[in-house]
């Protein structure tokens, strides 16, 4: 309802003309009972005059009602897409704010289904629904009050069975609850399949080990449950329409019996109310479909809503202030445990002091499960510290701040576009010049070049049209032309061979002088580039200097691992 209320003012003039449609409709039996009482049957015989003037009343109504269902369908149809245009952003929006965490656990299938599916099924719900439940119901009120100003005897013995019908529509309808329910997660599990098993990953995974048959089998047998839950629902929706079926054939002859045993009953009353039994029918019927309808398609509204429900990232104020800065980065007693952890579980990271000063170039080393990454996502504003701070240039870093904050991580995304769009999705404002200077520092732009369209040559799916190596390539050049302060690179280079990962990172360096830099890295043996060397194992700070300082300590973990790389004594 709270998405109805911007619109209250078109609800409200959709309101007069539905009303306005059955206020017309009911009048054209009360014209019939006219004709049949007076004009042909009255005194005199029939009565020319009064029949041609009937005539035209009938077709001026007519005009009139086809005009005022075109505007009503206008407008309903209006009303509808604005309010799931405004669900659907609303919940795009809100899941845009949602944490790292929440992408992390939920499956992108599932996400897709509720935005796009789910709400394309609200949608018909409500262009349906706010229409027809509206009409129907003013249809049926205007019917039944003329069916009482005609005969209320007969008013009566029509609407006797009314009751019977509404109380099968009322336990039919808990039944289409749980089955719609039921119908929405299966759509989802079936779109999850479809994300994750037809992805290129997928398909070459099951291609590797043999499990295509298996693949098939699995998604025949959620399309197989869709299927019964389909058949399973349609019956059911189609008991309260058999039911309204019966009502609406044995109340006519109800009515008869009635006129007859009341026996003051003129034939024009009697034609002008089996007219206005029909109107009733109508708007009932409408009614107990739109019910049928709507119960369908209540599933999906509770997904949706359960979505909206969801409590997001607070947007925090630093976000409103992603003025450069020289870039000091600073970690005080921070830490970080995943959701879903228990307390008896080792946090990822904890009581992380560092101070990284503005225009350093920090290399961060350490075990795999150290918390490397998890510090990296700390330092770029990507996962709030669970306990501590972290702080750039003074101010604490709680969130990404675009312009001063930005990570180039170990599985790079590329959109389904060109190169260019790709490189400009960090610097939408960025020339061609541009594009070739970052890529050539990271060593990509003769790959690019070679393509048949150059730079307007298309990624492909995540990338797929390029290497590892190559992809890393073009987002770390994405992330120079962001140009912000701090550049956090996560195994931003892992897919690269030793010798163009060196020259690389020098580049980049190079390019970057003056601004600060932290590289988190598992191959480090040949890196002499790096101010400062942050050794981290089980989620603590074991060691924290220069490079030459470091390597002193022959038992230390960084020289221990220097070792292990190069094998140098």
């Amino acid at each position: 309802m709270r998405l109805f209320t911007p619109y209250r003012g078109a609800v409200s003039v959709l309101v007069v003309l539905i009303a306005a449609y059955s206020a017309l409709n009911a009048a054209v039996p009360l014209l019939t009972r006219v004709v049949f009482d007076r004009a042909l049957f009255g005194p005199g015989g029939p009565d020319l005059p009064l029949l041609a003037l009937i005539a035209g009343l009938a077709a001026a109504i007519a005009c009139a009602v086809g005009a005022v269902d075109l505007g009503q369908t206008w407008l309903s149809a209006r009303v509808a897409q604005r309010v799931v245009h405004g669900l659907r952003t609303q919940m795009f929006g809100r899941l845009q704010r949602m944490p790292l965490a929440f992408f992390a656990a939920e499956r992108g299938g599932e996400i897709q289904s509720r935005l796009a599916g789910d709400t394309t099924q609200i949608e018909h719900a409500v262009k349906d629904t706010l229409p027809g439940a509206l009409s129907g119901l003013i249809g049926f009120l205007v019917a039944a009050g003329a069916m009482v100003t005609l005969s209320p005897v007969l008013a009566g013995v029509a609407l006797i069975l009314a009751p019977l019908v509404l109380l099968v529509a009322s336990r039919s309808g808990r039944a289409l609850s749980a089955l719609s329910a039921d119908g929405q997660r299966t759509r989802a599990e079936l779109s999850s399949i479809v994300a994750e098993r037809l992805s290129l990953g997928g398909v070459t995974m099951a291609r590797v080990h043999g499990r295509r048959e298996q693949e098939a089998a699995g998604f025949a047998a959620e399309s197989e449950r869709l299927a019964r839950l389909g058949v399973r629902s349609g019956v059911v929706a189609q008991l309260v329409l058999s039911v309204g079926h019966v009502f609406f054939v044995l109340t006519p002859y109800l009515v008869f019996v009635a006129a007859g045993l009341a026996g003051e009953i003129t034939p024009g009353t009697l034609v002008a109310f089996t007219v206005l039994q029909a109107r009733l029918y109508q708007p009932l019927w409408q009614i107990l479909h739109i019910s049928t309808e709507f119960r369908s398609a209540q599933g999906a509204f509770e997904r949706v809503f359960g979505y909206l429900d969801l409590q997001p990232e607070p947007e925090p104020e630093a976000r409103q202030s992603p003025a450069p800065g020289p870039g000091a980065l600073a970690a005080r007693e921070a830490g970080f445990r995943y959701p879903g952890t228990g307390e008896a579980d080792r946090p990822a990271l904890h009581g992380v002091s560092l101070d990284l000063p503005a225009a350093s170039t920090t290399l961060v080393v350490g075990p795999s499960g150290s918390g490397k990454t998890t510090l990296g996502h700390l330092l770029a504003g990507l996962h709030p510290p669970t306990e501590g701070t972290v702080v750039i240039d003074g101010t604490e870093v709680r969130a990404p701040l675009p312009g001063r904050l930005c990570i180039a991580t170990q599985d790079p995304f590329l959109f389904q576009g060109s190169v260019a769009d790709n490189l400009r999705y960090a610097a939408p404002g960025a020339t061609m010049d541009d594009l070739v200077r970052a890529c050539r520092i990271t060593r990509i732009h003769e790959r690019i070049a070679a393509l048949p369209d150059g730079y307007d040559s298309p990624a492909g799916e995540r990338g797929a049209l390029f290497s590892g190596g190559e992809r890393q390539r073009i987002a770390l050049a994405r992330a120079l032309l962001a140009d912000a302060s701090v550049l956090v690179l996560d195994e931003a280079t892992s897919a690269l061979d030793p010798l163009t990962e060196m020259e690389v990172v020098e580049a980049i360096l190079a390019e970057r002088a003056g601004r600060t830099t932290v590289m988190i890295t598992h191959r480090f043996g040949v890196l002499d580039s790096f101010d400062t060397v942050v050794a981290l194992e089980e989620g603590r700070v074991v060691e924290h200097g220069s490079r030459l300082d470091l390597l002193g300590d022959r038992h230390g973990l960084y020289a221990r691992m220097v070792r292990a790389q190069t094998g140098a004594a």
